[in-house]
Parts: structure tokens; C-alpha cells; sequence
């Protein structure tokens, strides 16, 4: 559900209400009973339940799997003029 925020014309109260968007506006001041307008403000973000930390998403593999994908692979095989280079200096 959205959090609203009012302010009131007559004594400047601002209040944050959570309505649902069926919910009719708040017309009056809950501290002077004046007219109150409804404000725009940045959208308010609310985290509820589980599913919002970095732990709840991170990968189940086991060390030994971690360790094989950061390890440094095996060289290439040589190209073949590597190895006639390496030929022609052995001989």
C-alpha cells in the first residue's frame, strides 16, 4: 500500500498516511481539523518479508566449486610455431 503525505493549510502539519488507492483522500487536519492537500513526494520503498538480503540470494555451491571457478586454467597446448621455434633452438 502507498504512503501518503499531507499538509495542512491552516497550521502546516505534514502527516504520512498508508491508504490503499481505493482509499478515499484525507480532507481534514488530525491536529486542527483544517483542510489539508495531499503532496508530492519521492515514492517510499518498504521492504517487507524475506528474500531482501544479499545471504537469502547468494550461491549454495560448495567451497570446492567456488575454488575450481576462480582456479587458473590449465595452458593452452603450443602452436605449432611455438614448437618449431623451441625445435630450432634445441638443435
Amino acid at each position: 500500500m502507498p504512503i501518503y503525505e499531507y499538509q495542512c493549510r491552516r497550521c502546516e502539519h505534514r502527516f504520512e498516511l498508508i491508504q490503499k488507492f481505493s482509499d478515499k483522500p484525507r480532507k481534514r487536519c488530525p491536529e486542527c481539523s483544517g483542510t489539508v492537500d495531499r503532496l508530492i513526494s519521492p515514492p517510499a520503498i518498504r521492504f517487507k518479508g524475506s528474500g531482501w538480503y544479499v545471504t537469502d540470494y547468494a550461491n549454495k555451491k560448495s567451497n570446492k566449486e567456488d575454488k575450481a571457478e576462480t582456479a587458473p586454467k590449465n595452458k593452452e597446448p603450443e602452436s605449432k610455431k611455438a614448437k618449431k621455434q623451441k625445435e630450432e633452438k634445441a638443435s
